[in-house]
């Protein structure tokens, strides 16, 4: 359904994009920006069943999401070559290299029963008390052509999960993207579209690995507002004989509002088809997620974010649906441009019309990032 719109949906972005170029008095400039970034977590679970992966957590509003409209005009060039390029990942949903989507058929057993979660007849009834520590690393390369306008990134990431006590559950991703922006200076539109490869490995071995293509589309409605659009197509190969590979397609829209220079909204809807191989495994999904950020004195803010999502295995015997809630809060101080720390608590309830598999997760966290 997704791919039948797509044609059209380009044609009419490329023409906005192409329209405010030619408006634009965007400046001759071009040259090389290299970012990076250092993160590390440490999480503790009630319940490791149902624990949110170390990449899913909520996107809360930064520090320099903040600036004053004023400052924003009153930039410099050079200042405009210091703001965060981030790590190339912005778009492509789900598949950061630590994601759930990722990982999901890879036969993980994360009650400890022995039999694959997804479809495991018992009752999640050992319940793991596990800590996890997370370490990431991401590289990116920007590349600015002449007239401001486009721009070609390519990016690096790398994370490591390791536990307290179930080495089983251990695990290394790394990922690559590359992709082109389509930005006028002056102009409303934006177009991303990028190319990324995932791969999950355990125990040395590769479990599972994907290729994405994404397009992403945003449009500044006003200063306050601004709107989003991506398509995710996923081609997933799963190494392992009794998992089956698949194709998934996601489709997300997203708002950010700036509804004071304190406070920031930002609501993302994103259905998921996921075809696979072998009939059990196909899925429909679709979730949402609202964020409210507020800015704080002393260079911090605080976020309270909330999500739910419905995963419906419509070909399993029995058919599983479930429903999870998840509600987060997160204090983050910045202490300058390149080190924050952030502190949180997430809840997560999972809601299964199979009553066995109706579980809940209590996580606090702790965090650190350093950008170079």
């Amino acid at each position: 359904m997704y791919l039948k719109l797509l044609p059209a949906a380009i044609a009419i972005v490329l023409t906005g994009v192409a329209a405010d170029s030619m408006a634009a008095d965007a400046k001759a400039k071009s040259g090389h920006k290299f970012r990076g970034s250092v993160e590390a977590q440490y999480r503790t679970n009630t319940n490791i069943g149902v624990a949110p992966s170390s990449g899913s957590g909520f996107d809360y509003a930064d520090l320099a999401d903040f600036e004053d409209d004023e400052d924003e005009s009153a930039e410099t060039d050079d200042e405009e070559e210091d703001e965060d390029d981030g790590d190339g990942f912005d778009d492509v949903l789900d598949v950061d290299p630590d994601e759930d989507e990722v990982e999901e058929d890879d036969g993980v057993d994360e009650d400890g029963d022995g039999i694959d979660d997804l479809i495991d007849p018992n009752a999640d009834n050992v319940v793991d008390k596990e800590d996890r520590y997370t370490a990431k690393i991401g590289l990116n390369h920007k590349y600015q052509f002449a007239g401001g306008g486009m721009s070609w990134s390519n990016g690096v990431k790398l994370a490591n999960d390791r536990h307290a006590d179930r080495s089983d559950l251990d695990k290394l991703n790394y990922a690559v993207t590359s992709g082109f922006e389509f930005a006028p200076k002056g102009s409303k539109h934006s177009f991303k579209p990028s190319l990324s490869y995932v791969t999950l490995q355990k125990d040395s071995n590769k479990f599972v690995s994907t290729f994405v293509v994404s397009l992403g589309y945003g449009f500044d409605v006003s200063k306050k507002l601004a709107l989003g659009v991506t398509y995710n197509y996923q081609d997933k190969d799963v190494t392992s004989p009794d998992s089956p590979d698949a194709r998934i397609d996601t489709l997300a829209l997203t708002a950010e509002y700036k509804a004071t220079k304190e406070d920031i909204i930002k609501i993302k809807y994103a259905p998921k088809v996921e075809d696979s191989t072998q009939t059990t495994r196909n899925s429909d999904a679709y979730g949402y997620e609202f964020t409210y950020t507020r800015k704080l004195p002393w260079d911090m803010t605080a976020g309270f974010g909330v999500k739910f999502d419905e995963v419906d295995n419509k070909n399993l015997t029995p058919r599983r649906i479930d429903d999870n809630w998840t509600y987060g809060f997160e204090l983050d101080k910045t202490f300058n441009k390149s080190f924050s720390v952030g502190l949180g608590i997430e809840s997560r309830d999972r809601t299964s019309n199979i009553p066995s598999k109706s579980a809940s997760n209590e996580s606090f966290y702790l965090q650190g990032t350093w950008k170079f």
